[in-house]
């Protein structure tokens, strides 16, 4: 419902109006921006945005589609706030605008039926993405592109296109069941029960990294029970409608029970683990929920910062600088080793890291786990890239919608990674996952584009068949 104060603005923008009015105008959020890197707009930065919004509470300016572009333009990354003195939560700020614009001024149809109708229904999201990868394994939508139809009906659809190249098989929840129907009886007793959270990009997207993740957790002595989960619902969130998010919430803690009874619940996205972790805040004062909301984010662990916490992979070091089944992994994705060397040739993989926003210092503050593990591995040389935690422009559906600004940010990640040397970009985020490979071919590099959990796979694997075969 869109009440108002006795000034006309949102009634809701009160309740930050203390906090905007300590920026000091210093410009420190400029150069930490990547949307201003990109466009040089002065209302893209967080300053602009902030004195936007307090000019809306304070009478001077109205709320409406003349101001709504600079609040889409806003990657929710924090960069802003990480380099701000006051420490203005920008994002909120944001979200607020979004869900009093969309309060007012209406949400549009699909996004209403995909937050609000599809995502608390998995069974359902699931049948249409089915349907959607059905249609799409058949060619027709790669025809239609070649034809001109896609750009004519919406160019933006190319590049969502892009973003989703390739023709994946079976959902992540479908393998998952298979695999565990096959190993149900071989499950020892007694162990650790882990949850592991499924996000909708390894679900749709990226299955065979959800498939990495149990594999390396279960190698490691737990018990993994893959959970029954809708959406986190951090996409709903940042478009600004709250009650959607809320919704999912709720929905996911039915859903998922009393979570004491698990060791953690490891997901290795990002930006579900860190949405999760703020579901207290979500439903802050629900009395219902917010005992359940708690216990949960007590539990939730990042795929590294679990890993990390209990031990380490433990691994067995390679005989040779390639020996490891990571770097073999990695190349044969790449079809080239490093410097040029063949799949063969001496060289370690050079590896680098890609920060997600939601995971790094500005949200959950896992920074050092992913880089140890990634040390941890034989026949890895991990380098880093210049402003490994900038953000890749993806943002969720912010590189379809914005596509000429995600391209430019993206494009400049690139030549960081370019400059490092890397044949892989390892990283924890679906999102970034697509993201950094669409940019890497389009920027004529020649480097995979990895998850944590299938680094560390590949490794366990080799250092098995090691053990298996007497090596050491």
């Amino acid at each position: 419902m869109d009440r108002r104060n006795d000034r006309g603005a949102p009634e809701e923008f009160e309740r930050l109006h203390a906090h905007v009015v300590t920026c000091s105008k210093c410009g420190f959020c400029q150069p930490a921006c990547p949307i201003f890197r990109a466009t040089g707009r002065e209302a893209n930065v967080a300053r602009g945005k902030v004195a936007l919004y307090r000019n809306i509470i304070e009478d001077r300016l109205e709320i409406g589609p003349s101001v709504e572009d600079a609040f889409a333009n806003c990657l929710l990354c924090r960069a802003c706030t990480y380099n701000c003195f006051p420490s203005i939560k920008t994002d909120e700020v944001v979200v607020s605008f979004r869900h009093a614009y969309g309060d007012r001024f209406g949400r549009g149809f699909w996004q209403r039926r995909v937050f609000r109708s599809l995502l608390p229904h998995p069974t359902l999201m699931r049948m249409l993405v089915r349907a959607l990868w059905a249609v799409r394994r058949t060619g027709l939508a790669d025809a239609l592109r070649r034809g001109g139809v896609v750009g004519l009906l919406n160019p933006k659809l190319e590049r969502a296109m892009d973003l989703g190249a390739g023709k994946p098989g079976p959902l992540l929840t479908s393998r998952l069941k298979k695999l565990r129907r096959s190993r149900r009886d071989a499950q020892a007793k007694g162990r650790p029960l882990v949850g592991y959270w499924i996000s909708c990009g390894y679900n749709y997207v990226f299955p065979e990294v959800g498939e990495a993740t149990v594999r390396v957790l279960e190698r490691l002595g737990y018990q993994v029970e893959v959970l029954d989960n809708a959406c986190c619902g951090l996409a709903a969130y940042g478009y600004g409608d709250v009650e959607a998010a809320q919704r999912l919430a709720r929905e996911n803690l039915r859903r998922l029970g009393d979570p004491s009874r698990f060791a953690a619940i490891v997901s290795e996205c990002g930006s579900c683990s860190g949405h999760l972790k703020e579901y207290a805040s979500l439903l802050a004062g629900d009395r219902n929920w917010q005992a359940g909301a708690e216990a949960l984010a007590a539990k939730v662990r990042s795929f590294s910062e679990f890993v990390v916490e209990r031990g380490g992979l433990r691994v067995a070091p390679g005989e040779g600088a390639t020996s490891s089944g990571a770097a073999a992994a990695a190349r044969s994705a790449t079809g080239t080793g490093v410097n040029g060397t063949d799949a063969t040739g001496a060289s370690p993989l050079v590896v680098t890291y890609h920060d997600p926003c939601h995971l790094g210092r500005r949200y959950q503050n896992v920074v050092d786990q992913p880089r140890q593990l990634l040390r941890e591995l034989p026949g890895v040389a991990f380098t880093e890239m210049a402003e490994p935690d900038s953000c890749c422009g993806a943002a969720g559906t912010f590189g379809v919608l914005h596509p000429e600004t995600s391209a430019a940010i993206i494009g400049r990640k690139m030549e960081f990674a370019r400059a490092a040397g890397a044949s892989v970009i390892a990283t924890e985020c679906p999102s970034c996952m697509m993201q950094l490979a669409l940019g890497a071919r389009e920027a004529g590099l020649a480097v995979s584009v990895l998850n944590i959990s299938q680094m560390c796979d590949s490794a366990q694997q080799f250092s098995r068949g090691m053990v298996k075969n007497g090596g050491g």
